[in-house]
């Protein structure tokens, strides 16, 4: 038997069954392999991790920049009472923690007046004020200087 194909091709029953068995597997080949499948989900799982990871430590970044600039606002803020007050600061060495409802809460305060001679015949008066704050396991640290005049 023979079949009539476009194009003025004619093929006999045998090459007619090799040429079905050639088009079932072709119309059997529409979807994706398992294989492909598990390439894919690895890809996407490894981009997420990297995602995953890059917001984590921005995140981590940003929390450790704000509370930085925190201390140093406040650190200066507190200076600047020392350097604008009308009755010099006492020599003197206090520390402290601020209460929860402060915007500072999570941060420790250590304010350290002293007298010192920087040449010969000057005085003056050196007020440090430092901070301490814990994020994770790390602890910093900011500390300020100012100097005033001790009368």
């Amino acid at each position: 038997m023979y079949l009539k194909l476009p194009f003025g091709c004619t093929i006999n029953n045998n090459q007619s069954a090799f040429l079905g068995a050639k088009q079932s597997s072709k119309l059997h080949q529409v979807g994706f392999t398992v294989l492909e499948v598990l390439v894919s989900l690895s890809i996407l799982v490894l981009t997420l991790m990297v995602l995953y990871q890059s917001y984590s430590s921005s995140i981590f970044v940003l929390s450790s920049t704000t509370n930085l600039w925190n201390a140093m606002s406040h650190a200066q803020n507190e200076l600047l009472k020392s350097e604008r007050a009308t009755v010099s600061t006492p020599v003197s060495v206090n520390q402290g923690e601020f209460d929860i409802d402060d915007p500072m809460s999570g941060f420790r305060w250590k304010k350290q007046v002293r007298d010192t001679t920087p040449l010969p015949g000057i005085m003056v008066r050196q007020i440090n004020y430092e901070l301490l704050w814990s994020e994770g396991k790390q602890e910093y640290t900011y500390d300020a200087d100012i100097y005033v005049n001790p009368q």
